[in-house]
């Protein structure tokens, strides 16, 4: 799905280190309406669990929930064809991009998520929006939340029960079907940056705040209220890390490919945020599982480098630079880190030092 309105942008930064589920800022009615497809289609499950900190941030521990979770399913007649863990959707643009083809490719039709806190599981289902929002704003959905896993499916078995819909779900497969990081990149990966840069504008996307006119939930609203308000920080803490890029720059708004072109912006600034594995996946880098980390060039400026290990389950950003004609991906030196905030400065001293300009 390309080229989708900015309205929808806002699930792009609400992972980074954030522990709120997807659909925290999205207004809809609660039910225990079973969606009328759910034993007769295929259904994508989203889920989400609490961050682990240490040394590093790290995603928390999800398999044998979900292989319970998959159980339940099997026995109620769900056919969910593969599990996309949360932060693999928001990891950016393009990654919210790539999930949303990919649902459509494979014919969803159900959307379900499952959130995990440190206090109770909750469960929603409902039909598939076939947009980056995932369900139609102020809709009808299936909720339920219990303070255990095994109450909560026994519950939601008994209302999936209740339905009693036709099932046609029978090619089940019987282990969950795990999605890692979906590749974000279009053609082709470049391992350098485009010294065109030298003589070309830079277009720098925004954070994007969360579109409000369809919130009617005074709760929603109040969250959204305070989750612009953390935007707008971000965003000047953008504009004052960009100030140390050596060639010209522009701060935009996140916009369509044909915008991009319409305003001859030739380089767009972008960032992927996930585990380091998985931003790796998304970029196209090849991945040793056996690999326990990665090591990350930390520019030292004006002109020296040290190197930053962080394991390949430690969540981290990303940036690099896209060439939006040929969409060619240019990622320069490996120098993901654990802040967006240290991945910018890092991207632009590497790039400095690489094109021999001194700050």
């Amino acid at each position: 799905m390309k080229g989708v309105l900015s309205g929808i942008f806002y699930f792009l930064t609400l992972f980074l280190f954030a522990q709120s589920p997807l659909y925290d800022f999205v207004s809809f009615k609660k039910t225990i309406k079973i969606p009328a497809s759910l034993n007769s289609e295929r259904s994508a499950v989203i889920f989400s669990v609490p961050n682990k900190s240490g040394d590093f941030v790290t995603v928390g521990d999800y398999e044998k929930m979900i292989s319970q979770v998959h159980k339940a399913f099997i026995t109620m007649g769900i056919d969910a064809i593969f599990y996309l863990q949360d932060i693999n959707i928001v990891a950016s643009n393009a990654a919210l991009d790539s999930s949303v083809d990919l649902f459509t490719k494979r014919e969803i039709k159900n959307i379900i998520f499952i959130t995990k806190s440190n206090n109770e599981f909750e469960l929603i289902m409902a039909p598939y929006s076939g947009t980056a929002k995932m369900i139609v704003s102020n809709s009808d959905v299936f909720y339920l939340k219990a303070n255990d896993l095994y109450s909560l499916l026994l519950n939601v078995g008994k209302e999936v029960k209740r339905a009693d819909q036709q099932v046609q779900n029978f090619l089940i497969p019987e282990k969950p079907n795990y999605l890692q990081g979906i590749s974000i990149v279009e053609k082709t990966l470049l391992k350098n940056y485009p010294g065109i840069l030298r003589r070309s504008k830079l277009a720098v996307e925004r954070f994007s705040s969360i579109d409000t006119t369809t919130i009617l939930s005074k709760e929603v609203m109040e969250r959204t209220r305070k989750y612009n308000e953390r935007v707008r920080a971000k965003n000047q803490e953008l504009e004052s890390i960009m100030k140390s890029y050596p060639y010209e720059y522009e701060l935009i708004n996140a916009m369509s490919d044909d915008d991009l072109r319409r305003n001859r912006y030739q380089f767009l600034l972008r960032y992927v945020c996930a585990t380091t594995r998985n931003v790796r996946q998304m970029l196209d880098y090849e991945v040793t599982p056996s690999q326990s980390g990665f090591v990350s060039i930390i520019p030292v400026m004006p002109d020296q480098t040290r190197v930053k290990t962080i394991p390949q389950d430690a969540i981290v950003c990303k940036y690099f630079i896209r060439q939006n004609i040929s969409k060619n991906v240019h990622v320069g030196e490996w120098d993901a880190d654990v802040t967006w905030q240290d991945a910018l400065r890092n991207i632009i001293g590497n790039l400095t030092q690489e094109l021999n300009v001194k700050n």
